[in-house]
């Protein structure tokens, strides 16, 4: 039952009695309770108290108000798309309006861009997408979704992590009118034939085409994230979409440089890193080099010591995902650049990746057509790379081995030019690094990191930094700024 106060409420809201009694919202010890329901049984609920005051019931499954919508017939036939509101009231919005299949998510948007957050806070499987997750195969049959978030900060940030995980080709964004942020205040203010009006008008998430700007949706800034040195990141900082090249000698420090970064950015942001690497076998070779630059102690050390050595992998199995062939039965699978793509995607979806490493390039197993060129194919494979990158908001770093010319009779310090296959690896990436050690100072302790690209402003510029390489823990060290030299 519904107290006068929550009913007085509700109708102030545009809310009808019989739809909120439909939908079992009733007063429980002076709150307004929202069920949440799965196959017509209550599996949860949220409440509303004073002052905007929410909670939700412990135990309670993560999952979409009205979550049994999901499996209405029309959405996988596409003659209806799935609505997804913010909050419950903006879902009830557009069911007191007529469009019955609508979702909320369960606890509204993440933080925006520069607030404070936890780590992990977009771990699809214990996370705030938890409740995408748990429906990821019903979502997979819908064919259209209109997103009618709140149009601020933690919205737009919202409609991103929902477009990364659906994909934006499915996606379609509403355009509020003037003085209105949500879908209830366009009910307040403009009736319903207001709100009709906007999820009726929903314009497609640009993919493809020409466009004019009024068709865009709003964006976030770019969010970048240190690498967790504090010299490296004035000169280089990730951001989710970036295409990243990594190259060097083989034995100079590509690949330790990366898992490196890759750690210290799931300890920092929570992001978690999908590798794949078929030079080195994941166990217990990939596995081991993890473990000791996670701990910071030589491996012998981390597997004398079981406190360490639990703490460490419980780190490394919520910070990292394997693309591998399957291990129990050694099949011997194409692991093509398109295998990868589509193993990334399925990463997305059920571990919410931020960042793909794919290491290296050259173990690639190509499918190349007969009569494309190398350099053509390798071209090609980019836009894939990008394209996937973009769409999914994930970060993709593709380390590549130089020509072997580099490390000849003459060796120098490598450039982008010089990775192996076509003059692409120098002009698609958005950020491009050079791992190596100076061949003029062979006796030199220090590393170089060359920051030789870097496309956007405020994502780092071009300049070369020292860093120490400490072999027992496999760390590399941030060196103080004096020694850093010229233009570092």
């Amino acid at each position: 039952m519904i107290s006068e106060l929550h009913t007085r409420w509700l109708e102030k809201r545009g809310i009808s009695d019989e739809t909120a009694v439909r939908f079992g919202i009733c007063t429980v010890d002076g709150a307004l309770k929202f069920p949440f329901t799965e196959q017509g049984k209550e599996v949860g609920a949220k409440f509303r108290g004073a002052n905007k005051k929410f909670w939700q019931e412990s135990g309670g499954k993560r999952t979409f108000w009205n979550a049994d919508a999901l499996d209405d017939p029309a959405l996988e036939q596409g003659s209806m798309p799935l609505i997804i509101t913010e909050g419950e009231i903006d879902a009830l919005t557009a069911i007191e309006c007529g469009f019955p299949l609508t979702v909320s998510v369960p606890d509204g948007a993440p933080p925006a861009v520069g607030e404070p957050t936890v780590n992990n806070p977009l771990d699809d499987q214990t996370g705030k997408f938890q409740f995408m997750f748990n429906n990821r195969d019903r979502l997979k049959r819908i064919k259209r979704f209109v997103l009618a978030v709140d149009n601020d900060p933690p919205g737009i940030r919202l409609a991103s992590e929902l477009v990364r995980r659906l994909g934006a080709s499915r996606c379609s964004f509403v355009t509020y009118p003037e003085g209105c942020k949500d879908l209830n205040e366009v009910l307040t203010q403009c009736g319903p034939e207001g709100v009709t009006e906007v999820l009726n008008g929903a314009k497609p998430y640009p993919v493809k085409g020409l466009y004019k700007l009024e068709d865009y949706p709003p964006a976030e800034p770019i969010r970048t994230v240190g690498t967790g040195w504090a010299t490296v990141d004035k000169h280089f900082k990730l951001f989710p979409g970036a295409f990243t090249v990594v190259t060097g000698i083989p034995g100079h420090g590509k690949t330790t440089w990366t898992m490196g970064m890759s750690i210290n950015i799931a300890r920092n942001f929570g992001w978690k890193t999908a590798v794949f690497s078929p030079e080195m076998p994941t166990v217990p070779h990939l596995h081991n080099k993890l473990r000791t630059i996670a701990s910071g102690l030589p491996l012998y050390r981390v597997l004398q010591d079981r406190q360490i050595l639990r703490e460490t992998d419980q780190f490394l199995n919520e910070a990292f995902v394997f693309l591998d062939a399957d291990p129990e039965e050694g099949i011997d699978e194409d692991m093509t650049l398109e295998w990868v793509i589509e193993r990334a995607h399925d990463a997305v979806h059920r571990h919410g990746i931020k960042h793909l490493i794919i290491d290296p390039w050259n173990e690639v197993e190509h499918a190349k057509p007969a009569g494309e060129a190398m350099p053509d194919y390798i071209g090609r494979g980019i836009r894939m790379l990008k394209r996937f990158a973009k769409e999914r908001q994930v970060a993709v770093t593709v380390i590549v081995h130089p020509t072997k010319a580099v490390a000849g009779d003459n060796p120098r310090m490598p450039n982008l030019y010089d990775c192996e296959g076509s003059a692409h690896w120098y002009n698609k990436p958005d950020l491009g690094v050079v791992v190596g050690r100076d061949p003029e100072n062979p006796e030199s302790p220090h590393t170089v990191i060359r920051i030789a690209k870097v496309r956007f402003k405020g994502t780092g510029m071009k300049g070369d930094v020292l860093m120490k390489y400490e072999e027992d823990t496999e760390r590399f060290l941030q060196l103080d700024p004096s020694y850093q030299g010229e233009g570092a």
